[in-house]
């Protein structure tokens, strides 16, 4: 699925654009939430929310773990 709308600017990362990938996005669209967490604080910050109220199986906890990680890479 293509989302016209993953190259966002560094201040409109919300949750609801990552749940949105989360639930419906490619494995680029992940790559791209990856790519984001690694080089923009507003998007870590995003995920960060993200994860606890996401119903998706299986990104929220790898993103926890993602983000975790990514702090003692820090």
């Amino acid at each position: 699925m293509e989302h016209g709308h993953i190259r966002v600017k560094d201040d409109q990362w919300d949750v609801a654009f990552v749940h949105s990938i989360w639930e419906r996005g490619s494995d680029e669209d992940i790559r791209a939430i990856m790519r984001g967490v690694i080089m923009n604080s507003e998007a870590a910050d995003a995920v960060r929310r993200a994860v606890p109220s996401s119903q998706v199986y299986g990104w929220p906890r790898f993103f926890k773990l993602f983000l975790e990680k990514m702090g003692d890479a820090r």
